[in-house]
Parts: C-alpha cells; sequence; structure tokens
C-alpha cells in the first residue's frame, strides 16, 4: 500500500479536465469476486483512493455528483484502511461510501493495480463493465454511472496510444493491408532495442504475415544497418523533421520511452501495448505473447 501512497502523490498534479490514466479492459467480463471485493447485488462503482492523494479527492467529488443524481447507486470506497482520519476526509463530500478496508493488499494486487484514484464499475450480477486507472472527468464519471443504473452497455474510455485507441496513421501505410501490425518505436544507441534486435528480427522472420514498422527515432542510417537482414515484411520509418527534432509519430503514440511497441489491428485499432523489453520477464515475440488476429 506504500507504492500506492507514493504513486498517488505522483498523480497529485494531473488534469482532472481530460482522463489521462490507463483503461483495464482486461477485467471487463469479469467477476469482481474474483478480486476479493464484496458485492451486493446492485450496480455498484468500486473507487480506489486514500485521503492524501489530491487526484482521489477530484475523483469523490465527480462520485459525489453521480450519487446525488442516482441516490441508489452503490459506491464502494476500496482503501487502506477504515481510520477516523478517513472519516474526517469523507465528511467533506456527499458521497455516502460503503468502505472496504484492504488492510492486507489483497484486491489491489489481484487487480494488478498500478495507480490510484482507480474507479470500477459493476453491474448488479457482480460482472466488471469498465474498469479505470487514473482520474475519470465528471461527465465521464457521470455517463458510464448513468450507463450502469440503467443496465446499458457501458461506453469505452480511451487514451491516445492507448489499447483500444485509434492508431495515429504511419506515412505510407495501410491498415488493411494486413491483419496484424507491429509498431515499434526503436533508438540506435538504446540499449533495450538492441537487446531486443535479435528477438524481433526472429519473429518477424517466423511471422512473415505480421508486419512490422520500426519507427527510427532518430540515426536512421544506423537503424537501418541495424536492421539491414531484416525479412522483407519489416521496414523503417524515420521519424523526424529537416532538424532532427519533433518527434510526431512518437508525440502521437505516445511513445515516452524506447523500445515502445504497439499492435494494430487491420481497422486500425490499436490491440497490445507494451514498454521496454526484457528477453525473460517482458518479451513480447516469445510464442503466444501477442494477441494475434
Amino acid at each position: 500500500m506504500q507504492q500506492l501512497l507514493l504513486l498517488g502523490a505522483l498523480l497529485s498534479g494531473g488534469s482532472a479536465l481530460a482522463f489521462n490514466g490507463t483503461p483495464r479492459p482486461d477485467w471487463i467480463g469479469k467477476s469482481v469476486r474474483s478480486a476479493t471485493l464484496p458485492h451486493s447485488g446492485q450496480p455498484t462503482v468500486y473507487v480506489f483512493a486514500q485521503p492524501d492523494c489530491a487526484s482521489c479527492s477530484l475523483q469523490l467529488g465527480a462520485l459525489s455528483a453521480l450519487q446525488k443524481s442516482h441516490p441508489k447507486l452503490q459506491v464502494v470506497l476500496v482503501t487502506e484502511q477504515n481510520s477516523a482520519a478517513l472519516r474526517e476526509y469523507l465528511a467533506g463530500f456527499t458521497l455516502q461510501p460503503t468502505i472496504h478496508a484492504d488492510t492486507a493488499g489483497q484486491s489491489i494486487q489481484a487487480l494488478g493495480l498500478k495507480t490510484i484514484p482507480a474507479v470500477m464499475y459493476v453491474n448488479a450480477a457482480g460482472i466488471v463493465q469498465g474498469f479505470y486507472e487514473g482520474t475519470l472527468t465528471n461527465a465521464e464519471t457521470r455517463e458510464l454511472g448513468t450507463a450502469l443504473v440503467a443496465g446499458k452497455p457501458l461506453p469505452r474510455l480511451t487514451v491516445p496510444g492507448g489499447v483500444g485507441s485509434p492508431a495515429p496513421a504511419l506515412p505510407g501505410v495501410n491498415w488493411a493491408s494486413s491483419r496484424n501490425h507491429l509498431v515499434i518505436f526503436h533508438s540506435a544507441s538504446c540499449r533495450f532495442c538492441t537487446d531486443q534486435l535479435p528477438h524481433l528480427l526472429k519473429y518477424a522472420r517466423e511471422n512473415p504475415k505480421v508486419a512490422v514498422w520500426i519507427v527510427a527515432l532518430g540515426e536512421l542510417e544506423v537503424v537501418k544497418k541495424q536492421f539491414a537482414g531484416a525479412p522483407a515484411n519489416l521496414r523503417v520509418i524515420d521519424d523526424r523533421n529537416d532538424e532532427g527534432i519533433n518527434l510526431k509519430l512518437a508525440n502521437a503514440y505516445r511513445a515516452q520511452g524506447t523500445p515502445t511497441q504497439f499492435l494494430v489491428s487491420s481497422t486500425g485499432t490499436i490491440k497490445w501495448r507494451g514498454e521496454g523489453f526484457d528477453a525473460q520477464r517482458a518479451n513480447p515475440f516469445q510464442a503466444g505473447k501477442l494477441p494475434l488476429e
């Protein structure tokens, strides 16, 4: 839980004007009970928050407005402990939540939660309909909650460069030309990129129907030499202007480091995103790891 407190502090400077967190589609359709969370048989919003997290206060304020519009909506606050300090903190909101003290961190661990606040929308049957790490706006909180209460499908929120969002166009690339496109942001001098190189080349050779696009962040000629022996389904794209700055594609994909990998469908939707590389712990090129169509 100490890690969550630190992450909460880091999030405190984030804007509440637009969702800029992480959608968790991996939990949609699963039972909330598998995350060791209580459920009363009613539509319920679970919010993971702590009193000393400024972004959490923004989220609780949005949920207060939602519950005021839908008084029968159940809200469960999942937090470290049910303390006097927590009750004093909640007194500043009109929100009337049920408090679930996850003192052992079982729910946090089961969900693989990495940041707070986080919000989960669960229907009357106890099935997760939406799950987001990060602060939702008032409008997003209301739209998702209203759909939940009405028993309607919840809209899916996406973030630029995130799973489920449209993939920004690559020059000369037609997404419809292949069922699977692997887009990789690569730097010639990045150690993790060079560690990834033999695994990536092997994967490209063994999967000739997967279109692989290497987006070079500078040092184009060096990158081309690194991929000189690549198969025909692998191409290199330059992401620089004449001055070698303004990495438009990296910015569009929100690729903040290298390597960053994306799997894009034939309809131009991002299906998977990965960051970094480790041959044993974070190797997307192992058999069956990428969700190919």
